[in-house]
């Protein structure tokens, strides 16, 4: 058997279906990518459906594999969530891995008491209810055993620097990952969480980063520079595979080497 036939052979073995919510940009759009790369029909969600659509193209016309659908929905809101595990499980039946990328941070001024409060609800909204709603809604539909459950935490779940509140809720989300590992295991799904450090082609960054920031930063990574969506995709890519069934639980920080100090 030649090496593309091989190759062709182990992805059509690898080959399921998975939902990637924030899946319009940055790390959810490479973690898209990826996952259409080895075969699997893929749904990405956001709440810009022209991002969303520019995406699924894009991939569709690099990689030329499963067509990658879009849905356009808030995954804070119980009823578009409800919509979305609607649409999913009429496409597909089964869901075979689940990324829940979506998440951000709450850029408004705080002036007063109530901003705060705004601030803190709407962090702990975006980046631990969205991914419980999800979880919950697509829960049902998830393949038992082998199926995947993926979050994407942050790397600032413990370090020193940035915003506390946003990095609250990371560290949040990295404990709903041992709760709910410990609550889908015996079906046989595992539950995981891929902690990115700087990764500057995102919107999280990109844009917002004085160049004396930047260098800073990349000062203290080991290996000497910002990572890149792909590289957290590979990552996700790994752990969606049958043969990571004995990982769950797990938080994986990828940052380059990130120093304790930083």
């Amino acid at each position: 058997m030649s090496e593309q036939a091989m190759n062709g052979q182990a992805m059509n073995e690898q080959a399921g279906t998975a939902v990637v919510t924030g899946g319009g940009t940055g790390i959810g759009r490479a973690i898209a990518r990826a996952l259409t790369e080895r075969g699997d029909r893929v749904v990405i969600v956001g709440r810009r459906p022209d991002r969303l659509e520019s995406a699924a193209k894009d991939i569709n016309a690099e990689v030329g594999g499963p067509p990658v659908l879009s849905f356009a929905a808030d995954v804070t809101d119980p009823d578009q969530v409800e919509r979305l595990a609607g649409f999913v499980t009429g496409e597909f039946g089964t869901l075979d891995v689940l990324v829940n990328n979506a998440g951000g941070t709450h850029s408004a001024p705080v002036t007063s008491l109530r901003d705060l409060a705004t601030k803190h609800t709407a962090l702990y909204l975006q980046n631990v209810v969205s991914a419980l709603l999800v979880t919950q809604a697509l829960g049902p539909a998830i393949r038992r055993p082998g199926g995947r459950i993926i979050m994407i935490s942050s790397r600032s779940a413990r370090s020193a620097g940035g915003d506390p509140g946003y990095a609250a809720t990371k560290a949040a989300l990295n404990r709903l990952v041992v709760g709910l590992a410990n609550d889908f295991g015996p079906d046989g799904v595992t539950v995981n969480a891929v902690a990115p450090g700087y990764v500057p082609d995102t919107e999280l960054y990109s844009g917002a980063i004085p160049a004396e920031w930047h260098e800073r930063i990349v000062a203290g990574i080991s290996v000497g520079r910002g990572g890149e969506p792909a590289e957290i995709a590979t990552v996700v890519r790994d752990l969606a595979a049958p043969g990571s069934s004995f990982v769950n639980g797990t938080v994986i920080e990828v940052d380059g080497g990130l120093r304790p100090s930083t």
